[in-house]
């Protein structure tokens, strides 16, 4: 009886492992090492390696070495720009373009680390200003006026995923039918909504004395009609308004000057303001002086210029502010 025993012995050890197969998996162990046994089928694949556990992974689920039967689900897909880091919020210059990358996420919160093939993905996009979204996951963005968020979504087989895409303003002056009008286009939108015939540069729905790119300029609302002046406590901004007049004085001698409200960003949204003196009201003669910042705050300025004391040999008594767009 002992010496069966040895013999059966023997015969176990002088084989390194079995092959097995069935109708679902093959299973190989042609190494064997300190991990386990190699196996593969045509679901999963399984590829030991020293030390503890295992490492496998398949389209739907990821084996993490470490601990016996440790396996993560597939659970959704993690969106990003390519090149950026998976999963992290995107962002693109208005009427440009982006590449999306997919790559499925656990339900571990761990990504694959491969990207899926964009063209096997359903890419779309829900709100926002995307234009369109080809089959390989090119986005292209539309115009905006300000920095606008974009949601996309793409599907994979049963997975799906969400991405939010900020759109960035690089021009002020280019939103729909606000376009090269010489206003802001986001102080149109603030004012009129999008695509209102009342937000033009020479409309004046209010029915005061100024149009909208006076408004504009000035620092005023045009959708309410006022007519008071431009204001400032010392260097304090106080609120837009129409141009004034101004004396300064001391004890030995005054001086006249013309004050108006100019948009802290005027050259960036290509305004110009001209200050005319007249005598009479007839004959106008441009300022050459340089405008004198008395008050300011992030949008608005109050800036004066001197009177001139004579125009066409009469004493300078009117002064008019000439407001373009270039």
């Amino acid at each position: 009886m002992p010496a069966a025993r040895t013999a059966i012995l023997a015969f176990l050890l002088s084989v390194p492992a079995v092959a097995g197969s069935s109708a679902d998996y093959s299973l190989e162990p042609a190494v064997l090492d300190g991990g386990g046994m190699a196996g593969s089928s045509s679901f999963y694949t399984l590829n030991p390696s020293i030390g503890h556990g295992a490492a496998g992974a398949s389209e739907h689920y990821a084996l993490r070495g470490g601990f016996s039967g440790m396996l993560s689900d597939a659970s959704s897909l993690a969106l990003a720009a390519a090149g950026a880091g998976a999963g992290e919020m995107g962002s693109m210059d208005e009427r440009s373009t982006l590449q999306l990358e997919a790559r499925i996420r656990y339900d571990d919160d761990t990504l694959a680390e491969s990207v899926l093939p964009a063209t096997e993905i359903t890419w779309s996009f829900a709100e926002g200003p995307l234009v369109a979204i080809d089959s390989a996951g090119l986005a292209t963005a539309g115009t905006v006026y300000q920095e606008t968020p974009a949601t996309v979504m793409a599907i994979y087989q049963e997975l799906n995923g969400y991405m939010e895409i900020f759109v960035r303003n690089l021009t002020n002056d280019d939103f729909g039918t606000y376009a090269s009008d010489g206003l802001t286009d986001s102080w149109q939108v603030g004012y009129f909504g999008v695509g209102s015939d009342q937000a033009t540069a020479e409309a004046n729905p209010d029915g005061d004395s100024l149009t909208n790119l006076q408004e504009f300029a000035f620092g005023t609302d045009p959708s309410q009609s006022s007519g008071e002046s431009v204001s400032w406590s010392g260097n304090t901004f106080g609120s837009g308004g129409l141009p004034v007049p101004f004396k300064t004085s001391t004890a030995t001698s005054f001086t006249f000057r013309a004050v108006f409200a100019r948009r802290t960003d005027f050259a960036a949204a290509r305004l110009s303001y001209r200050v005319e003196f007249s005598g009479d009201l007839s004959t106008w003669r441009a300022s050459t002086s340089t405008p004198v910042i008395l008050a300011e705050n992030s949008e608005m300025q109050v800036v004066s210029v001197p009177y001139p004391f004579f125009v066409n040999g009469k004493k300078a008594r009117f002064f008019r502010v000439k407001v373009t767009s270039n």
